[in-house]
């Protein structure tokens, strides 16, 4: 066989690797009785005397062997006569990580993913060095982004499919540890995945799409987030909690502003995973959160105004015990000089509002309608303006009937926005339109009537435009509208369920992947004449 370590020729022991890997399918499914013979052969591939093209080549083909016996049927091949090996695979991807290789660390890093899925123990009992690896990986800045995020996919699979075992390896605190550096050491915003993917928000920040990077590339700080919110909604709490929270409080009381950043950020991403232990510690971690709300670093206020957005979100209903401390400071950091930190402030008031009750909104009420549509008409920042809109419909949901004094003029902010035809403005003109969806459940139907043509004009034309996400507000502003109006929404029924049909009938429920001559506009002349008959 070329690939036998006796013939000292490195270039036919390399095309006998590769010609291993073109007949892996055909090895395990009728030469499985050569398995063992193999498993020796790649050890004594991946020594260190082995050339490195040779060695190199050997792992690739062994990748792809184990991938292919990692499945449910073959799991046991890979614990039988595979274990042993991942520790110099290992060694031999770390050497490669070294140098540069990305190639072979990429090919080993799925490896490791598919075996972190494989109901086989290969991994158990090398499970630390498999971590350690991985974190030498994602905190190696000499590797490209998406080598580094699938290093971090690697340990989030971990947390995923075998939560106790990573718990139990004794690795977490190093795991915690390292995806604290990468945000600390990083200048990006640290509030959560808010923004990432807002387009809006890459624009407002001078980030615009040159066609190299799109939005949703990860980042230093996202892979960092991500896996810890990973970590924080698989893992048994014992495991995490206490090294996230130690690791934060000790940071929020550093000199250095990108430490405080990375604390308070830490913990508004582990308040999903972890929220029952946060609302049992909610009094001493509100105190870290207030006094981070007051910094003097503009991140660290940004990342203050995300924690507590996650806590409002999903610390219910403890969180609703602090609301006379929350929203004056919200109140404040609306009026903040960065537009990073408005814009969080929105992101706050929106998941705290739209939990209140209207007894605990109306000593607030009006300065806050004042407040965010004062920003929604002075802001020229698109993501400003986004995040205002939304706020403002959580306040309404949370006042109910008491929003009707100020209906009139919200709504005139509204239907200037439901004007935008710029496909950039798509997002915004559909907050709008969702705004007024939730007006119209806050006030009810005699009060809201007045405003209900013109959202549903709104509504309608944006069926007839080419973008998905316009079709899904109008949908969202159908089903909210149909439940005020009653029987006053029946004349758009004889067009709207016809298109609803063909939506759903249609790939992926999107209505333009159907052929044009097949779409299903609802027409406005139509729709308004009937409308006027009411």
């Amino acid at each position: 066989m070329a690939a036998d370590p006796s013939n000292s020729n490195p270039d036919a022991q390399e095309l006998g690797f590769y010609l291993l890997s073109e007949m892996t399918e055909t090895i395990v499914e009728h030469m499985s009785d050569q398995l063992p013979g193999l498993a020796q052969l790649y050890t004594s591939a991946l020594s260190a005397e082995t050339p490195s093209k040779v060695q190199n080549t050997a792992l690739k083909s062994l990748g792809q062997l184990i991938s292919f016996i990692a499945d449910d049927e073959e799991s046991d091949l890979v614990s039988k006569y595979y274990a042993p090996l991942i520790p110099g695979l290992l060694g031999v991807a770390d050497q490669c990580r070294q140098r540069g290789d990305e190639d072979i660390v990429s090919v080993t890093l799925d490896v490791l993913y598919d075996l972190s899925f494989s109901p086989s123990e290969a991994i158990a009992s090398h499970l630390v060095i498999v971590v350690q690896f991985a974190l030498s990986c994602i905190a190696d800045d000499n590797l490209e982004m998406g080598v580094r995020d699938s290093a971090a996919l690697v340990i989030a699979t971990l947390a995923e499919a075998k939560p106790k075992m990573l718990g139990k390896c004794g690795m977490v605190d190093s795991i915690v540890e390292t995806l604290f550096n990468l945000i600390e050491n990083s200048n990006e915003s640290a509030a959560g995945a808010l923004f990432e993917s807002n387009p809006a928000w890459k624009e407002d920040e001078g980030l615009e799409d040159d066609g190299d990077a799109p939005y949703d590339s990860p980042t230093a700080t996202s892979m960092a987030q991500g896996t810890l919110d990973m970590l924080a909604c698989e893992l048994p709490k014992k495991f995490i909690f206490g090294p996230v929270v130690s690791r934060a409080v000790a940071r929020l009381s550093s000199p250095h502003a990108n430490h405080r950043k990375a604390g308070i950020a830490c913990l508004g991403v582990i308040a999903e995973g972890c929220a029952e232990p946060l609302r049992e510690h909610l009094p001493d971690v509100m105190t870290h959160v207030f006094s981070a709300a007051g910094d003097a670093d503009a991140q660290v206020r940004e990342c203050a105004c995300f924690c507590l957005g996650q806590l409002s979100e999903h610390c219910q209903p403890e969180i609703l015990a602090y609301a006379n401390q929350i929203l004056p400071i919200v109140f404040a950091l609306l009026d903040d000089t960065t537009v990073q930190v408005q814009a969080t402030s929105c992101y706050v008031l929106e998941m705290f509002c739209e939990r209140l009750e209207p007894d605990s909104v109306r000593p607030l009420l009006d300065s806050l309608v004042r407040k965010l549509a004062g920003m929604l008409e002075g802001s020229t920042k698109r993501s400003v303006q986004e995040m205002a809109v939304a706020a403002l419909a959580a306040t309404a949901v949370a006042a109910e009937d008491e929003f009707a004094p100020y209906i009139q003029g919200v709504s005139a902010l509204m239907m200037k926005l439901m004007e935008l035809r710029d496909e950039k403005m798509y997002t915004l003109r559909g907050r709008a339109l969702e705004c007024m969806g939730h007006i119209a459940i806050a006030v009810g139907k005699d009060t809201f009537r007045p405003f209900f043509a013109p959202t549903m004009q709104c509504a309608c034309e944006g069926l007839q435009w080419e973008s998905t996400e316009l079709h899904e507000f109008a949908y969202a502003a159908f089903a909210n509208l149909s439940k005020v109006m009653g029987p006053e929404f029946a004349p758009i029924l004889g067009e709207l369920v016809p298109h609803l049909v063909k939506v759903i009938d249609t790939d992926e429920g999107q209505l333009e992947q159907a052929d044009d001559e097949e779409k299903v506009t609802i027409p406005m002349l139509t729709y308004q004449r009937e409308l006027q008959l009411i």
